[in-house]
Formats: structure tokens, C-alpha cells, sequence
């Protein structure tokens, strides 16, 4: 068996369930020794999404892959094709991308670790204080190899649900570009992606202190309270919200209740690392309310748009979709 058939093995092996321990850390060094690896298991992952939503052509897509990567090493054991082709799994995208590309770096001259989560994937952290950080797709949180000063900093990008270890004469501080938020022990939402027209804060229990950067303005939130930063209109609100759907991503579930179109086109392409363009200036005032659990593939998430909502997709590319408006006539 040539290396390139045993990595293809533990692939389809981790995508079944079966993955040990030992086999998890040997595909984590395969996937991270270059960009081709990554795209390589992408593209396995990308057409095993196929399987939950046309079975047939799924497998044959897989097949075809298979042998065409056989054939690459000049192998011909087709029986290997077929049993990988034929394994009947659903892949969990979360899980998987979390236990191969999650990544921390520690900057030693600054005495600083980054932990960052790409795209299409979860994970969780516990700080030395014991502090639970679980940090959404496309998220970095950059913290202290200890903390000093009688203070516990972290800087995030990104979207994080924090569980703070109670500690009153030492605060909790997040950092954003926007706003810092401070805690000495609660459980808080804090969701600052750059490229996002907003920042907010959704607070769970006790309560926590915001500050607005470069300003004296400070706030002050209660449980059951989100504060939104609108950066294109530079203004911002206070307002009771729902928290099963604030919080749900970290549990696998994604809650929708009235979230325009294009915010709710943005989360998607981080919760599945793909790119879906539209078009359509209907799409632009169209809000969108639903709920889906993470077990479902972008296919069916996808289908369940198009059942539900005025539009049509189409994939054009590797992880690219295209969403139409449909109309009525």
C-alpha cells in the first residue's frame, strides 16, 4: 500500500467514525505539511457532502476521484475504490475540521499565544484560569502565556462564547476592535468578524461592563441583553434578544430568526467554507428565519433555502455555489 492509498484509508476511516486516537494525529501532520494536502482532504470532503444529497451521482463522483488518484501513483486496486466509494457516512464537518486544522501559535518575544479556527469548523479552549473560550468559524484569539497585572486579557476576531472563571479581584477583558467587554465571571457571546457591518455582545448571566474604544462611553449589560455596533451607520442599541438562537452555534445548531440575506449568506460560508454568490436585489430586503443542526450538509441547508425561499442555486465551481432570485412569474 503506497502512502498516498494509506492517507486516502484514514481519511474515508475518519469520515466513517473510525479514526483512533494515533490515526487522527497522523493525518493532523499530513493535513498541515503542505497547501496541497489541505486541498486535497477538502476535496474529499467536498464531494462526501455530495452523498447526502445525490446518492448516486455522489458515488460516482467519489469513484472517479479515487481512481484518478490512483492512477496518478499507478494503482490499480479498484477494490480499495469501491469500498472507500460504497462507505455509507454522514460527515460531520465540525467535528472533523476541528481535530485537523485548528491551529495555536505562541509568539515567545511577546510571551503570547494565537489560537485561530478556520473556516468550516468549531472549537473550544480552557485558559489556564479556567476560563472556557468555544470559538466559531474563522475566529482567532490571541491571550497571554500568563496573566499579569491583576488583570485577564484576551483580544478577539472573530465570534466566541466565553464561560469566565469567577475571579472578582481579577477582570475578565475582551478585546475587540470595537469594544472592549469586562467580566469577573459570567457566561457572555462576543461576535466581532472584521468584515462584518457589525460587533455585539449577548450576555447570558450576571453582568458585564462594555466599553466603546475611543470613548468614554460605557455600558453596562444584564442578562438576556444584546448591545449591537452598527460600523456603516456608526450607531448602536441595547435590546432584549432571544439566547437559544444567539448561542447556538456552539452547540452544533444554527437558529435563525429574521436574519437579512446577506448575513445570513455570510454565515454560511464560514460555518461551511464555501463561497456562495448572488444576485438579485430582492435577495438584498429578504430575511430569512429557519434552524438547522450541523450534521447537515451546505447541500441540504441549500435545498432547504430553495424549498422555502424565492431562489435557485447551482454549484460553479470547487466549495462555490451561485444563488438566484426566483420569481413567482
Amino acid at each position: 500500500m503506497t502512502e498516498l492509498t494509506h492517507i486516502h484509508n484514514l481519511i474515508s476511516r475518519l469520515l466513517n467514525g473510525d479514526c483512533s486516537e494515533i490515526e487522527i494525529a497522523e493525518l493532523l501532520t499530513w493535513t498541515n505539511t503542505s497547501e496541497n494536502n489541505q486541498k486535497e482532504f477538502l476535496q474529499i470532503k467536498d464531494l462526501w457532502d455530495l452523498t447526502n444529497h445525490t446518492e448516486k451521482k455522489s458515488t460516482e463522483q467519489l469513484i472517479l476521484f479515487y481512481r484518478k488518484k490512483l492512477d496518478e501513483s499507478k494503482q490499480t486496486r479498484i477494490k480499495q475504490i469501491n469500498r472507500i466509494a460504497a462507505i455509507a457516512a454522514v460527515l460531520l464537518i465540525g467535528f472533523v475540521s476541528n481535530i485537523l486544522f485548528p491551529w495555536r501559535f505562541v509568539d515567545q518575544t511577546q510571551h503570547l499565544n494565537v489560537y485561530s479556527v478556520p473556516l468550516g469548523s468549531r472549537s473550544k479552549i480552557v485558559l489556564y484560569d479556567g476560563t472556557e473560550v468555544y470559538l466559531n468559524s474563522g475566529s482567532t484569539l490571541t491571550y497571554p502565556t500568563e496573566f499579569a497585572n491583576g488583570f485577564r486579557r484576551v483580544t478577539l476576531t472573530g465570534e466566541a462564547f466565553f464561560k469566565v472563571k469567577s475571579d472578582k479581584k481579577h477582570p475578565f477583558i475582551v478585546k475587540t476592535d470595537d469594544f472592549d467587554v469586562e467580566a469577573t465571571g459570567t457566561q457572555f457571546n462576543v461576535s466581532a468578524y472584521y468584515n462584518d457591518s457589525f460587533s455585539a455582545t449577548t450576555l447570558a448571566e450576571g453582568a458585564v461592563m462594555l466599553r466603546i474604544k475611543n470613548s468614554n462611553k460605557m455600558f453596562r449589560i444584564m442578562p438576556g441583553e444584546k448591545f449591537r455596533l452598527n460600523h456603516s451607520k456608526n450607531t448602536y442599541d441595547q435590546h432584549n434578544t432571544n439566547l437559544e438562537s444567539e448561542f447556538a452555534w456552539k452547540d452544533g445548531e444554527f437558529i435563525f430568526n429574521n436574519v437579512p440575506f446577506p448575513e445570513l449568506v455570510q454565515r454560511l460560508e464560514r460555518w461551511y467554507d464555501v463561497k456562495l454568490l448572488w444576485s438579485g436585489k430582492e435577495l438584498e430586503s429578504f430575511s430569512y428565519t429557519g434552524r438547522f443542526k450541523n450534521q447537515e450538509t451546505v447541500w441540504q441547508v441549500l435545498d432547504a433555502l430553495e424549498l422555502t425561499t424565492p431562489i435557485v442555486y447551482k454549484k460553479t465551481n470547487f466549495r462555490e455555489f451561485k444563488i438566484s432570485y426566483k420569481s413567482n412569474n
